[in-house]
C-alpha cells in the first residue's frame, strides 16, 4: 500500500518518457505498435458517436463554431469601423504633421525671401513628365520650382495648364546640366564647384577638381550636394540635389574625379511635390 502513491507519482513522467522514445525510434521499429491502435479502435468506435452527439446536445454546434448573435455581431461591426476610422485619422494627422514640417523647412531655407509653398498630389506621369494636380489658377506657371521633402529639388514645371502641370525632373535626359557646389562640411565653409549631367537612371555625373591642400576636407561619400546655378531663382538656390554615391576616376582628364550624384528619392515616383513660388517676380539670380 505504501508503493501506491510512488507509483502514481511517477506514472505520467514514465509515459512521457516512453512516448519520446517511441518517436524517436525508426518507423520499421515501430510498426509492431499499430497492433494496440487497431484494438482500441475496436473499443472507442463502439461508444464513439453516442459521446459525440452528447456533446452536441450539452455545447450547441453554434457556440462550437464561434456563432455568435446578431446583436453582438452588430456590435463588433461598429468597434471595428470605429477603429478603422480612428487608424484612418491618426494617419491623416501624421501626414499633416510632416507636410507641416517639411513646409518650414522649406521656408527656413531662404528666410529673406518671401516664398509661398503649395503642396499638391502627383496624379501620374507623362513619359518623363510628372503630372501634378495644380495649374495656372493657383499661380503655377512654366519654370515654377518644384522640390519634394521641404529641401530635395525635383525639377521645374515644363507645361501647365488651369489644373494641371507637368514637372521635368532633374535626373531626366531632357533636363539641362546644372550647376552645383559640393559641401565638403557641415558647416558650409569648405566647397567645390561643379557641372552636373543627369544620365537617365536617376543620377547625375560631373567632373571634380579635388583639394589640392591636405588640410581641407576631401572628396567622399556621402557628402550632400547642393545647387547653385544663375540660371534658377534665387529662392531655389541651395537647394539639395543629392548626395555623392560614387566617386570614379575621370575617364577625360586624369586629375580630376567624377563624382555620381544620386536624389534622397525616386524622383520619378515622388507622391506629393511642393510648388515654391515668391511673393515677386525675382527671376534668375543678378
Amino acid at each position: 500500500m505504501n508503493h501506491q502513491p510512488a507509483l502514481v507519482r511517477w506514472a505520467m513522467p514514465i509515459t512521457i518518457a516512453s512516448l519520446v522514445v517511441f518517436a524517436l525510434l525508426p518507423v520499421r521499429w515501430t510498426n509492431g505498435l499499430q497492433w494496440f491502435s487497431a484494438q482500441t479502435e475496436v473499443v472507442i468506435a463502439p461508444i464513439e458517436s453516442p459521446i459525440t452527439k452528447l456533446t452536441t446536445w450539452i455545447i450547441p454546434s453554434s457556440s462550437i463554431h464561434g456563432i455568435i448573435s446578431d446583436e453582438e455581431h452588430s456590435l463588433r461591426q461598429e468597434i471595428d469601423r470605429i477603429r478603422t476610422q480612428l487608424f484612418r485619422e491618426r494617419a491623416i494627422n501624421r501626414q499633416l504633421t510632416e507636410l507641416v514640417d517639411q513646409l518650414q523647412r522649406g521656408a527656413n531655407l531662404t528666410p529673406n525671401i518671401d516664398v509661398r509653398q503649395i503642396s499638391r498630389s502627383r496624379i501620374g506621369n507623362s513619359g518623363e513628365l510628372l503630372v501634378v494636380r495644380a495649374g495656372t489658377n493657383e499661380g503655377i506657371h512654366r519654370n515654377t520650382v518644384v522640390v519634394v521633402e521641404a529641401v530635395q529639388l525635383l525639377g521645374r514645371v515644363s507645361i501647365a495648364d488651369a489644373r494641371t502641370c507637368k514637372v521635368l525632373p532633374i535626373t531626366s535626359d531632357a533636363s539641362l546640366p546644372l550647376m552645383a557646389t559640393v559641401m565638403l562640411d557641415n558647416n558650409g565653409q569648405f566647397q567645390l564647384r561643379c557641372l552636373l549631367t543627369p544620365v537617365g537612371d536617376g543620377t547625375l555625373r560631373g567632373d571634380v577638381t579635388p583639394p589640392i591642400d591636405p588640410d581641407t576636407p576631401q572628396l567622399a561619400l556621402g557628402q550632400e550636394i547642393r545647387l547653385l546655378d544663375d540660371q534658377w531663382p534665387r529662392h531655389a538656390q541651395m537647394l539639395v540635389i543629392g548626395t555623392i554615391e560614387r566617386i570614379e576616376n575621370s575617364p577625360n582628364q586624369p586629375l580630376r574625379k567624377q563624382i555620381i550624384v544620386k536624389p534622397a528619392v525616386d524622383l520619378r515616383l515622388v507622391p506629393q511635390v511642393t510648388f515654391r513660388l515668391p511673393a515677386n517676380d525675382e527671376g534668375v539670380m543678378p
